[in-house]
């Protein structure tokens, strides 16, 4: 057997033939590596970040300058990972997502001085006003919902230790 043969297949994910140059909203999470809580903690519904935690949101903020074509209309940092709504706005400037995810992760592993991310990172197009409302909302209120976010360690050790139905 092939080890090709033998290795899952990875689903993929980018919408295929999509220019992720072009204008847009583009809801974005990008997790640590091996969704550690390297980037701070919930205490009572607001994050408290670490020094890496800090990075993160500072070179968020600057996106917008390093990118005049690039709006980041909202965005958060958890304690393992960041949501972000991004506007790209103009189809002949526009970077693409992957270039603009490249370079923040590259800057806050720079200032943080160790490699924090996972290689991938999830998007979605963002297609109608109440999905956009939506997402907005779930990235604001995301630090009140920690408890319960799928994201969350605890949360999940919790989801993995209750017991299963049989299958037929």
């Amino acid at each position: 057997m092939k080890v090709s043969e033998e290795l899952p297949s990875r689903k993929p994910n980018r919408v295929k033939g999509k220019d992720y140059s072009l204008c847009g909203v583009y809801f974005l999470t990008i997790c640590t590596k091996e969704r550690h809580e390297l980037l701070g903690r919930i205490e009572e519904g607001e994050t408290t970040y670490t020094e890496a935690g800090a990075h993160a949101a500072d070179e968020l903020s600057r996106i917008e300058s390093i990118y005049p074509s690039v709006v980041v209309d909202t965005s958060i940092v958890m304690p393992n990972h960041v949501h972000l709504l991004l506007l790209l706005l103009n189809n002949e400037l526009n970077p693409t997502i992957s270039r603009i995810i490249q370079q923040w992760k590259g800057a806050v592993t720079k200032k943080a001085g160790f490699s924090l991310w996972q290689d991938k990172f999830h998007d979605h197009i963002v297609d109608t006003a109440k999905e956009y409302r939506s997402i907005r909302q779930y990235i604001q209120t995301n630090p009140a919902r920690w408890e319960t976010d799928c994201h969350n360690e605890k949360c999940r050790i919790v989801e993995d230790s209750r017991p299963r139905a049989e299958s037929p």
